[in-house]
């Protein structure tokens, strides 16, 4: 009863705003050292029942500048988003430049740029997270962006961001709390509305925007959004890659904008 009284989750708020203050204002970060593999070496490291596949993506998409910056996470992570978008997206005909919402520390961003050859823009807003080596998200996703043809990575939020994209992707947008809290982010990001209609303005007539949810709960509460914004959403149903380095069932969404 004690505990109870002093509202623990509150408790846990105020922290991560304390916590998001203190990153977003000591910024700085050390360089990225990163030691370049082969693709050989770096093929070793998927797990054994994905690697054929990952061959077989590979005899049909470039891959020669993923070993230059890409380590063990974000081969795996970029195999895995090429792989989405070969398999749901189709052929890569829209306006550039292409956006990635919420791109962490841009380490799939080869294989978004691999699946179109075109540059890209991935916009992250907890761009400061820091890693062991004190290192940023944001070092990390600059480092990996200026490696790519004309491809930027963004700190920032998105409703700031403006411009036009004639493709968007979007995966794990934030639509309940519980996935903030385990990020360690304030209440006040939890704008799934906002952020929605902020997206589809920045998307281009004859664009495309696909959506990749966890779980079934979030997937209904996306559908929910896109009806509420009069979005005709194509639901694409479970999103299966056999090079999915992620436990729980995930689900997609393709709104085409006319």
């Amino acid at each position: 009863m004690f505990w109870r009284s002093f509202n623990i989750p509150d408790f846990d708020e105020a922290g991560h705003r304390l916590a998001w203050r203190l990153r977003n204002t000591l910024s700085w970060s050390p360089p990225v050292i990163h030691w370049p593999r082969t693709l050989p070496a770096l093929m070793q490291t998927l797990p054994s029942a994905q690697r054929s596949a990952a061959e077989i993506l590979a005899t049909r998409y470039d891959l020669r500048h993923w070993a230059s910056v890409c380590d063990p996470i974000g081969f795996h992570e970029s195999f895995y988003v090429l792989d989405v978008l070969d398999r749901y997206a189709g052929f890569p005909d829209y306006p550039t430049p292409y956006l990635d919402i919420g791109c962490k520390n841009g380490s799939y961003l080869p294989g978004l740029q691999t699946w179109s050859g075109s540059p890209w823009h991935g916009v992250e807003l907890d761009a400061y997270r820091r890693y062991w080596t004190l290192t940023t998200r944001r070092a990390h996703g600059e480092f990996v962006a200026r490696s790519l043809p004309e491809c930027r990575y963004i700190a920032g939020d998105l409703l700031d961001l403006h411009g036009s994209y004639g493709f968007i992707t979007w995966f794990l947008p934030f639509l309940h709390e519980a996935p903030l809290k385990i990020w360690g982010l304030p209440r006040q990001f939890l704008r799934p509305l906002d952020l929605l209609v902020h997206a589809w303005t920045l998307l281009a007539p004859g664009g495309c925007l696909l959506v990749v949810n966890q779980g079934e709960a979030e997937a209904e509460r996306q559908s929910q959004l896109f009806q509420e914004l009069g979005i005709a959403a194509q639901a694409l149903g479970r999103v299966a890659s056999s090079l999915s380095p992620f436990q729980k069932p995930r689900f997609g969404w393709r709104a085409d904008k006319r």
